[in-house]
């Protein structure tokens, strides 16, 4: 069966529509439970806390060791998160074309059952 590339196009959105309305909320459910447990706020806040006190202690100035700890707190930012479980090191280019990848597979599957 040939399908031309405007049937190729409306079911690759088909596909990404699907994956965004399932996958991506209950992503961001698990991610905003995580980050407003209490418990979890009060873990993060010792280790930054700690991280701190450990860069004054080792002699670095208090400039710099509050500097270095906003950056240590920024990894743990919801988008710099989201952005380390999807890119798992990769680039932009590199997840782009991972999706395109899996997308065609999808397709190929899809008109090989039909």
């Amino acid at each position: 069966m040939m399908v031309d590339d405007h049937e190729m196009d409306v079911e690759q959105l088909k596909e990404v529509m699907s994956v965004i309305s399932t996958e991506i909320p209950k992503l961001l459910d698990a991610v905003n439970k995580q980050l407003s447990n209490p418990e979890n706020a009060r873990k993060m806040g010792e280790v930054v806390a700690l991280f701190y006190k450990q860069m004054v202690e080792s002699g670095m100035g208090q400039k710099e060791a509050f500097a270095l700890t906003e950056k240590f707190m920024s990894s743990f930012s919801l988008g710099s998160m989201i952005g380390q479980v999807f890119s798992h090191g990769k680039t932009k280019d590199d997840i782009d074309e991972m999706v395109e990848e899996r997308i065609k597979e999808r397709i190929r599957k899809k008109l090989d059952d039909d």
